[in-house]
């Protein structure tokens, strides 16, 4: 088989794998996504923190798919929204690795041995390694983004049943229809943001730490992920972004007030989530802790209800 050839089986199974894998994790990414949006059925509980104190809890992602989605659109409901999914991903597999494989650096031809380069080579490896994965991201999400707005919509959905959004050519009209093409590009900004500043800063974090303080071979390849994972956790804020921006203002029940307000922009959207400590949606599967008002009743939090407010009736 020519090179040429192998490197098409070996991104046709690299695309298989990641359908496999997503197709498996989907009702906790379905999950998550409806959390993201700020969309929560289920009456959070009281438990105690590490330290003792009382506090307000929502049930975990694992709870919340079971007993959100399952009881109410059965088994299969937990897949709402796989299509144009697994379409996103595999546009995106695609198109990453087609825009990798044409961006050549003369000075990453053959197999070099990291260590024996000096720190100027190194930097420059790293900034042209760096380089060529941005672009490949970028190209990635720009041609997944109409399928990444429509599986978020076909989510969202869940929370008002409004039943447009039904598969993704009758998506497509639905979404030309009524925004036109820059409907398709909804929440592109905070997701592009997102994902190249998460690559930047870990492979940043990750070269310096290398380099300059750790020596040994095996904890390097530690840090690496060490480094990835925290700029994951410090860009989480911008994917609640940008899935939120695609669905405000779409017209359906979950991304319209009372249950979203229709932003003027990403920005207002990162702010508005800001002010209402919402920019952490999801990003944990089992402590979900209740952020939104409560008040102290005998020593112990709960949630305002109007009810709490209103005059007992005079006898």
């Amino acid at each position: 088989m020519s090179e040429k050839g192998k490197k098409d089986e070996l991104t046709w199974m690299h695309v298989i794998v990641r359908v496999f894998l997503n197709s498996t994790t989907h009702p906790i990414e379905y999950a998550k996504v409806l959390i993201q949006l700020g969309h929560e059925p289920l009456e959070p509980y009281k438990s105690r923190t590490v330290f003792g104190r009382e506090a307000l809890y929502y049930p975990s992602v694992f709870g919340y798919s079971d007993c959100a989605h399952k009881k109410r659109d059965g088994f299969l409901g937990c897949y709402r929204g796989l299509t144009p999914k697994l379409a996103a991903n595999i546009v995106s597999g695609v198109a990453f690795q087609r825009v990798t494989e044409n961006i050549q650096f003369k000075e990453l031809d053959g197999e070099v041995n990291i260590e024996e380069l000096n720190m100027k080579q190194r930097t420059q490896r790293f900034l042209q390694n760096t380089a060529r994965e941005s672009a490949g991201r970028a190209a990635a999400i720009l041609v997944s983004q109409p399928f990444h707005v429509i599986a978020v919509r076909s989510m969202a959905e869940f929370v008002g049943e409004d039943g447009q959004y039904v598969g993704v050519f009758t998506s497509v009209g639905v979404i030309y229809r009524e925004q036109g093409v820059k409907g398709f590009f909804c929440g592109l900004i905070p997701r592009l943001l997102c994902d190249l500043a998460a690559l930047w800063l870990g492979k940043t974090l990750a070269h310096v730490i290398n380099n300059y303080l750790v020596e040994d071979k095996d904890l390097k390849q530690y840090v690496s992920a060490s480094m990835n994972f925290l700029a994951s956790a410090l860009t989480y804020p911008l994917q609640v972004v940008s899935n939120c921006m695609a669905v405000s203002g779409s017209g359906l029940v979950a991304g319209s007030p009372p249950n979203m307000p229709i932003y003027d922009g990403w920005i207002d959207c990162y702010r508005h989530l800001k002010q209402i400590r919402g920019l952490k949606r999801g990003s944990s599967m089992l402590w979900r802790a209740y952020t939104g008002p409560t008040i102290m009743l005998g020593g112990s939090p709960a949630i305002a209800t109007n009810s709490m407010f209103v005059a007992p009736a005079s006898s």
